[in-house]
Parts: structure tokens; sequence; C-alpha cells
């Protein structure tokens, strides 16, 4: 059983949410703490909160992190379906200290996998202050797209932070939008979800629906692959690589750029077998 920390923007994308609900249904995973990243982390800190207690696991630490781009302004935009809280909630697992200083504090007490699903930039924080953690690490990234020309979101919020993480000798394996756009819930898939019974369910019926209200889409499932992929890698096919982020192109910055025939510094996912994933997401979160 892996012990990890799951890093991430909760309360944008619901795919952060989904994605929490599967670390929390899979029994390879031993979930430490969960940290928010990127805008008003403590609004991401009472989504995350609330849906661990809908799980009954008020144990799991959840750390708020850093609101600022290591470079640039943070977004001034609430996360969308915080409005799906009642109004008086208040998360009883907030943890006194912050997410830099938790993750911390955990790598040295043996957990070896961090999952990111949002900006790097407290992983880049926590490689900058501590430098000597990387080779202990094992990072899966949801993040970047190497084989499309465009800048993904969690590259593009913080490019130098994706730079410091890729850049770091820890193990990494990324997962981009080349592979998760093909993980899409169908509409049976949502139905079914909108009629589970439990009390985490109805939570992320709430906030699925605030979500669709803006997104007006079925929920493309790109974080909660990442996490899949943390105990199931053979769900994916992988290729060495050296990937870098471009932080200076007029038009291009936070493009992943692929170099040929320098020493790899990650494995890329560059296939996925996305109708062994779904079957899996239905099993652990939808049943």
């Amino acid at each position: 059983m892996a012990k990890v920390i799951i890093d991430t923007d909760i309360g944008d994308d619901i795919d952060d949410a989904f994605a929490l609900a599967l670390a929390l249904h899979s029994p390879e995973l031993e979930v430490k703490a969960v940290t928010t990243v990127y805008g008003d982390v403590h609004k991401r800190g009472a989504i995350a909160s609330r849906l661990i207690s809908a799980m009954g696991r008020e144990d799991i630490p959840v750390a708020l992190g850093c609101s600022t781009p290591l470079l640039g302004k943070p977004p001034s935009k609430e996360p969308i379906y915080f409005r799906a809280l009642e109004s008086n909630y208040a998360g009883r697992n907030i943890a006194d200290v912050d997410a830099v200083s938790l993750m911390e504090r955990l790598i040295e007490n043996g957990v070896t996998t961090i999952i990111t699903l949002g900006p790097m930039t407290n992983m880049a924080l926590l490689l900058l202050k501590r430098p000597e953690l990387a080779s202990r690490l094992k990072i899966i990234i949801m993040g970047g797209a190497w084989s499309m020309k465009i800048s993904e979101y969690n590259v593009s919020c913080d490019p130098e932070a994706a730079h410091v993480v890729l850049e770091s000798p820890a193990e990494k394996l990324l997962v981009g939008l080349d592979v998760t756009l093909r993980c899409v819930m169908s509409d049976e898939m949502v139905e079914r979800l909108r009629k589970g019974g439990s009390q985490y369910q109805r939570v992320l019926t709430r906030y699925l629906d605030e979500w669709m209200r803006v997104a007006n889409r079925n929920p493309i499932l790109h974080d909660p692959l990442a996490v899949a992929a943390s105990f199931n890698p053979n769900l994916l096919d992988w290729e060495p690589m050296n990937l870098k982020v471009e932080l200076r192109g007029e038009y291009t910055r936070g493009y992943l750029v692929r170099l040929s025939g320098k020493k790899p510094n990650c494995r890329a996912a560059v296939n996925v077998r996305e109708k062994d994933f779904l079957k899996l997401f239905n099993e652990r979160v939808l049943s």
C-alpha cells in the first residue's frame, strides 16, 4: 500500500473531486494528507474537507498551500463549486500547518508518492526548500500536453513551478491531455452518480450540478486517471522523454517541448486503455 499525498486545486473542474473519491476508495493507496493550491486555498480546503468527511475520513488532514504562482498574480475568481457547500460548513480536519510543511514532515516519515492535480506551486516550493528530498519521491503529475500545440492549464498557471518539478531528480510520471481527453464520463455514469444513495455521492452530486451549470458538458476524468496511474500504471503505456517547459515564448509560454537525444527526465503517458479505466472508476466511485 503506497502512502500518498494528494495536491489539488479542487473547486474548479469537477475532476479533482472525483479523483479524491477514487483515491479514498482504492485499497492500494493510503492517503496521508490532502493539500490545496492556487487561488483561494481556504475555500478549496473546505471543499476537500467536506468530501473527505462525507467519506468518513476526517482523520486525513487538509493543509492549505500557496495561493500565488511563483511568478505572477493569483486568480481572483471563487472556486466554482464552493457554492455547493452548506453556508455554515467549517471543516474539522483543516491542518494547523501549511501544505509545504506538512508535505515535508510526511516525507520524512515515509511518504514517497505525491499526486499533483493542479498547478505545481506547492511541489516546487518543497523541492526548492528541501532539494535532497527529491530522490525519495515518486511524483504523478496530471498536467501538460506534450503531443499537442497547447499550454495545458495546470502547467500554464505556474510554468516556473512545472519547470522546477520536471528538472528535479524525483521519479516522475506525467499524465497529460494526450491521454486524459479520452476518459469522458457517459450520460449513464453521470445518472448513476445522481442516483447513488451514499453521503459522499450526494456531496459529489451537489458539486457536479454546480459545476455543470458553468461547464455544460459531461466531466472528463483527467485527475482520476492520474490517481489510477499511481497504483495501476498498466492502464497506460509510457515512454521515457525529456520534456521542458517553455517559459519565455510570447505565444507558447507553458507549452511542453519534447527534446530528442537528451537524457529522459520523466515517463509520459502515450496511450490509455480508457474502457478499463472507466470500468474501474465506475466500480469504485459510482457503485
